[in-house]
């Protein structure tokens, strides 16, 4: 085996790696996650209603990211219709 073959081969390794690291983070959050599509998330910034979830890795503390349509204070839509983020860690409980 030569460095070229060495290297490729490193390469390969790594991708694997990350491959597995980003599947475990994903199932840590699955299952740490009391959401679903349809349900409304509050975090410091308001109330969304979830219109899909998506995954943040971090390597120490991977969590769900909420994408839905901004509320008002009694639980309506916005009128602009206006969509943005909310991460599971900035959750307030109620």
């Amino acid at each position: 085996m030569d460095k070229q073959m060495f290297l490729i081969e490193m390469v390969g390794i790594d991708k694997a790696y990350e491959a597995a690291q980003k599947s475990s983070m994903r199932r840590y959050c699955d299952s740490n996650n009391p959401y679903k599509i349809g349900d409304i998330f509050t975090d410091h910034i308001g109330s969304i209603k979830i219109k899909s979830i998506g995954y943040y890795y971090h390597k120490n503390e991977p969590c769900c990211i909420y994408i839905g349509h901004e509320l008002k204070k009694n639980g309506e839509p916005r009128k602009d219709g206006s969509i943005r983020q909310a991460w599971q860690s900035n959750e307030i409980k109620k």
